[in-house]
């Protein structure tokens, strides 16, 4: 398939998870933000945090106590790479990410455009004792919105 179809820049309007159990989350909440940007040159970037994160109390890019840091590492999700499409899949291929057990790795999300909406998923994801689907919607920005 042509990898023309995703290039573009797209704003995160939701993510969610689906349990085994049936329970639904929200792993950075019902309002986190979010941009996914697929480049012409094949190149994908991702980041998506908590809208709402705590400050730090000190100015410095690698400081702050234990728990700001930790609170930090927890809400932002980071990842670039190469992209390439098959079929139904969108792969990602990872070489510089958040987290670093990512480095190097292929994720793989099956995608599709509905209602003029790009929606990815993912199943299977290990999150503590069970395994999730994750399901991420993105609206296209065009040069004018703000993220």
């Amino acid at each position: 398939m042509n990898q023309n179809r995703l290039i573009g820049t797209y704003r995160l309007i939701s993510w969610e998870n689906r349990h085994e159990s049936g329970k639904i989350s929200y792993p950075l909440g019902p309002d986190a933000k979010g941009l996914i940007s697929y480049s012409p040159d094949g190149f994908v970037f991702v980041h998506i945090m908590a809208n709402h994160r705590a400050k730090h109390t000190v100015s410095d890019l690698f400081g702050g106590d234990p728990d700001e840091i930790n609170n930090s590492a927890t809400t932002h999700i980071s990842y670039s790479g190469t992209f390439e499409i098959t079929g139904n899949e969108v792969i990602h291929s990872v070489s510089i990410s958040s987290y670093p057990n990512w480095v190097p790795s292929e994720q793989r999300r099956c995608w599709k455009f509905e209602n003029g909406k790009l929606l990815l998923s993912a199943q299977g994801i290990q999150l503590g004792n069970e395994k999730v689907d994750a399901y991420l919607i993105w609206e296209k920005l065009e040069p004018q919105d703000e993220a």
